[in-house]
């Protein structure tokens, strides 16, 4: 299978998010070497097609913002990331936005009070609760441990103070689990390493809303410490799928899943992979069975490749699919230079 020759261009640090309803993804925004993008895409799994909408509205460009699908409403709401000024300096954001599939329009939310300016944060949507539920992130300067929730029926952000919270932490991946109301949080980055470098990390948390209660989550064994995974939930194998990421030094293409009723880790790497990646976009097509992946920085560079993960059961009786294997780059990167271009436009941002 292929996909159309229309496609998203190469990017890193975009936004996606899946319609239960339309069985689509809506993919905003991103990074093309340059520039932050504000171009609006969706994506069919059953048909392998992009399809790019063109609102009169849409949100500034920018990256590594936080895109999720509100089921209640059937929207996406999209708050803060990161913009490029004309002067080559980056400005976070703290303004909140809902896109409609199905009329394809953007519109700007106007809340009371809102989160500070972030990117970077981690982002999953309560259905139960019919809230978004945001934690942590970049303001710029410092990494941040703070916990919001906006309701788009009160066009409200409202914080979440807990006795116990994860470490202050970006980039790492949130999913909320519908069949057991909790929500999943791991990995990301703190910059607590020696002489203030970039520290990874590799723990699992899971939150109750209810409880307003987070517990960390101990496995013999599991992903290795990353940021900026691809972090989806299977409902149909029971697991939360985890692949590629950036860890200590080297660009990762590992799949693992989170054993929802048991909450260990299992490697579940197939014997065929997409080429390793950081800073993509993806999601699980529940329909279709098929964790989809798109985009990211590689180390030949930036990458517009789409993958289908379907999973087989057992361990190595899975693969990855690939669609459309025009692995289009900016331009082509060694590794050292991919992750350096990569380190200096996090620091520039700050």
């Amino acid at each position: 299978m292929v996909t159309s020759s229309i496609s998203p261009p190469p990017m890193a640090g975009a936004m996606m998010a899946y319609s239960s309803r339309a069985e689509r993804f809506v993919l905003f925004g991103g990074w093309d070497g340059v520039e932050g993008l504000n171009g609006t895409w969706v994506y069919d799994p059953r048909n392998v097609t992009w399809t790019a909408v063109h609102p009169l509205t849409r949100p500034t460009s920018r990256g590594d913002g936080m895109l999720v699908y509100d089921s209640v409403a059937d929207v996406f709401v999209l708050f803060g990331g990161w913009h490029k000024e004309a002067n080559d300096t980056y400005t976070r954001l703290a303004d909140t936005w809902v896109f409609s599939l199905a009329n394809h329009t953007w519109m700007a939310q106007h809340p009371v009070r809102s989160p500070s300016a972030r990117s970077d944060a981690q982002v999953a949507y309560d259905s139960h609760a019919d809230v978004v539920l945001v934690f942590g992130g970049f303001d710029g300067t410092s990494y941040l441990q703070d916990i919001w929730y906006y309701s788009l029926r009160n066009d409200n952000w409202s914080p979440r103070p807990s006795a116990t919270t994860p470490s202050p932490r970006a980039d790492g991946r949130m999913v909320y689990v519908d069949s057991q109301d909790r929500f999943l949080v791991f990995g990301g980055n703190d910059f607590s390493g020696p002489n203030y470098t970039f520290h990874h990390l590799s723990d699992t948390w899971s939150y109750d809303w209810k409880a307003n209660d987070w517990t960390p989550l101990a496995s013999a064994v599991g992903p290795s410490a990353r940021d900026y995974p691809v972090f989806s939930v299977d409902p149909n194998a029971g697991l939360a799928l985890l692949t590629s990421g950036f860890g200590e030094r080297i660009i990762l293409d590992d799949l693992w899943g989170f054993n929802l009723a048991s909450d260990t880790w299992v490697n579940l790497t197939p014997e065929v992979s997409p080429p390793a990646r950081f800073a993509a976009v993806g999601g699980f097509d529940p329909v279709k069975d098929v964790l989809v992946l798109f985009s990211g920085l590689a180390n030949t560079g930036l990458l517009a490749d789409t993958w289908h993960y379907a999973y087989g059961g057992p361990v190595g009786a899975s693969a990855a699919l690939p669609l459309g294997l025009a692995m289009a780059s900016a331009v082509v990167l060694g590794v050292v230079v991919a992750i350096a271009l990569w380190s200096s436009f996090k620091r520039r941002r700050s």
